[in-house]
């Protein structure tokens, strides 16, 4: 019997989701991922099928703030390319936005969602579609949500890695930052709902989780009156059944002491690689930066880190104001005594809103831009002498891509996706998997890039790299 059309189902929605910026907002775009399968609509990688474009936005610096606005643009001319419709925009550039200007510029927005609302967004579309109210961005300093365990969540990360946050905002304040402003202050989820979201990524498959915050040492601060709980959070975590690995991200080194050392040494899980922005040596920046630490205490830290047989990745920031070029000299010799594995580097820019920005004794931008160059340069030189150290040597390699005829793309332990140096591995055989964890011999190499062959005798659980 044929139907009539009342009885025909609505065609679902489908949701083409982009986010940008860091891990932190990766996290956020699953969740909202979550919401929208919960309540019905479908996700998209194609534009063109796509019935609403989802962008999550960073707004950490004004060069992230003009990519955020350059695919609203993107976003506005794809709506008026078809009727019925939507676009939209949510997380930190909404947040950062409170006098509405960016939000005048585009009317073509159907909804600025901020950094609270991304479990609703479901919701706020059904709202959309009925022609009701949606939420306003919250103000920064009366945020206090923070997903957990039982918030639905589709990580859109990886099918085999995937970001685990552990807290949200931050009270560090540096004088150069807008996270506090935009993100709050600092909200920790707890250890049993941190652990439990762990265990339920780990069962569903996934091999390698990342523990990111804007502070990753400072979680729990909040709750303890000034304890971190990483370590307790490792401990835990290290009890969970299964094959997996775990990576620690966004570490403040003023966050460290020699009990949190114990703790990730002990942690048999840790990738023994830690990313610890410290931005800069000197202790007449890291006072003006507001870092809580002094340069003798941060080079105790890296040395007992290293010690411990920890490998750090680090950021750094040149043309700080009042940066001397003694200060600079400082900042390139630590570059040059290879204690970090891994940098990334950017020239400071002013931020409307942060103490820095009034600051007296700016860098010209040339200066800050040329000071980050070199210091470019030289981490490039050590990373193509460390590479070509490995030539010859067989080294572990986590599979990230399968690229066909028996080759794939991974990264070292010490590497974390996205971020750092690709191995690029050939003449593996069938059966292999993302996640993996393999022996690679190397056999020519780059600045930034590794080329080996498959070794069937390494790739122990693990291990790690030279």
């Amino acid at each position: 019997m044929k139907k009539n059309s009342e009885e025909r189902p609505v065609p679902t929605r489908l949701v083409r989701l982009i986010s940008l910026g860091c891990p932190k907002n990766m996290v956020d775009a699953g969740v909202a991922a979550g919401s929208l399968l919960v309540d019905g609509f479908g996700l998209t990688a194609d534009d063109d099928e796509a019935d609403v474009m989802w962008i999550n936005t960073c707004a950490f610096l004004a060069s992230a703030r003009k990519e955020g606005v350059e695919e609203i643009r993107r976003a506005c001319a794809w709506k008026k390319r078809r009727a019925g419709r939507l676009v939209v925009v949510a997380g930190c550039l909404p947040q950062w936005d409170k006098a509405g200007q960016i939000q005048a510029k585009y009317p073509l927005v159907d909804a600025w969602i901020g950094i609270d609302h991304h479990a609703q967004i479901g919701s706020v579309l059904k709202n959309l579609l009925g022609g009701k109210a949606v939420p306003e961005p919250l103000a920064a300093k009366t945020s206090g949500w923070i997903y957990n365990e039982t918030t639905p969540r589709l990580p859109v990360e990886s099918e085999h890695y995937a970001y685990l946050k552990i807290a949200d905002g931050c009270d560090n304040c540096c004088t150069y930052c807008l996270i506090p402003s935009i993100r709050g202050g600092l909200r920790s989820r707890t250890v049993q709902s941190v652990t439990a979201e762990a265990a339920s990524l780990v069962n569903i498959g996934y091999r390698e989780l990342i523990l990111i915050a804007q502070d990753s040492g400072a979680f729990g601060r909040d709750r303890t009156g000034g304890k971190s709980e990483l370590p307790r959070l490792l401990a835990a975590l290290d009890k969970l059944p299964g094959e997996f690995r775990i990576r620690l991200m966004y570490v403040h080194p003023a966050s460290i002491d020699d009990a949190m050392i114990r703790a990730m040494k002990k942690c048999r899980r840790l990738i023994p690689h830690i990313e610890m922005p410290v931005q800069h040596v000197s202790d007449a920046m890291l006072k003006a930066m507001n870092r809580h630490i002094t340069a003798a205490r941060q080079a105790e830290v890296i040395r007992k880190l290293r010690e411990a047989g920890f490998t750090i990745r680090t950021t750094l920031m040149t043309g700080f104001p009042g940066e001397s070029e003694a200060d600079y000299q400082m900042l390139l010799d630590a570059v040059k005594s290879r204690v970090f594995s891994r940098i990334g580097v950017f020239a400071y820019s002013p931020e409307e809103g942060t103490p820095a920005a009034a600051m007296k004794g700016r860098i010209q931008p040339k200066v800050a831009e040329k000071r980050a160059a070199e210091i470019a340069a030289e981490q490039k030189k050590i990373s193509a002498g460390a590479n070509r150290a490995l030539k010859g040597r067989t080294v572990d390699v986590i599979l990230d891509t399968d690229c066909g005829r028996g080759r794939w793309h991974g990264r070292m332990l010490m590497d974390a996706p996205d971020i750092d140096q690709t191995v690029h591995v050939s003449h593996c055989p069938a059966g292999l998997v993302p996640g993996a964890v393999v022996g690679a011999t190397i056999t020519r190499t780059a600045s930034y890039e590794l080329y080996g062959t498959y070794e069937p005798e390494g790739g122990a659980p693990g291990g790690t790299n030279p």
